[in-house]
């Protein structure tokens, strides 16, 4: 779609090479999202493109992903045999979208978009991700469960940027089954379960997305029981702040987390548990 309102395009090398924030400035990565619909506040579009932030990097500390990376990387890209948990990430990518926005949408504009049902949030959550963010300010880095706080909201000032994501080195050895429902397959989905369990610890980090506002985070120092499992779910997410639309029914989105948290877990249980 055209975004006839967009009156100066900018496209910096470095970020000081911008001018102060002001209404109607917007950041510019896949474009994916900012193209599908009206943007009639947008007056300035400023480009990512040529800041260098596409890296998909192997560090010490852990998997880096940058502003600009996109989606279809995660997929081909090679990373070290011990990495369990990047079959979470690429789950994420395939159920997103078709092959033609992998290539073009960004791994870091799906969390910024922060949707409900946004496919990244609960696998970044699951897998205890960091989000470094530029503001006028000064730099932060903020972790993946405190980032998203409702549909379409996040932490972001106007002028802030999320420039990369870390996902820490000893996440990424976790083991990772991800779960996802929805009415059809091209639709939205009505719930997401992202589990990452240590075989070495039985720890369990579970993401949760689709059925609240914002994605939750559930995490149990051991294998939890099915009665463990729903008191933790009950209590991150009440049925009052369950999502209600013409899609399903709060009852109906919270007992679909129920049913998927069961067999995202079910891997993981020893030969003596059902």
């Amino acid at each position: 779609m055209d975004l006839h309102t967009v009156e100066t395009l900018l496209r910096p090398t470095r970020l000081d090479e911008l001018p102060p924030w002001q209404p109607g400035m917007a950041w510019l990565a896949g474009g994916t999202w900012l193209f599908t619909e009206p943007q009639p506040q947008v007056k300035t579009l400023v480009d990512l493109q040529r800041l260098g932030w596409d890296e998909l990097a192997v560090t010490e500390a852990g998997l880096v992903i940058g502003a600009t990376c996109v989606m279809s990387r995660l997929v081909e890209a090679e990373f070290p045999e011990q990495w369990g948990a990047i079959a979470a990430l690429r789950r994420g990518v395939h159920a997103l979208a078709s092959f033609k926005v992998q290539n073009v949408a960004t791994v870091v504009g799906n969390l910024c978009l922060a949707l409900p049902a946004g496919t990244f949030a609960p696998v970044m959550m699951a897998l205890g991700a960091r989000y470094e963010v530029l503001s006028p300010g000064g730099a932060a880095w903020i972790e993946a469960v405190d980032f998203q706080t409702g549909a379409r909201r996040t932490i972001l000032q106007p002028g802030d940027v999320v420039r990369r994501v870390l996902i820490p080195r000893e996440f990424l050895t976790w083991q990772t089954t991800y779960q996802r429902i929805c009415v059809a397959s091209a639709g939205l989905a009505l719930a997401i379960v992202v589990t990452a369990y240590n075989p070495m610890t039985q720890q369990v980090r579970v993401g949760i997305g689709a059925v609240s506002p914002a994605p939750k985070l559930l995490t149990f120092a051991g294998m939890p029981t099915a009665e463990e499992v729903a008191i933790a779910l009950n209590t991150a997410i009440p049925l009052e702040d369950c999502i209600e639309d013409d899609q399903a029914s709060a009852t109906y989105r919270r007992e679909m987390a129920r049913v998927l948290l069961g067999r995202s877990l079910a891997p993981f249980y020893g030969p003596t548990r059902s």
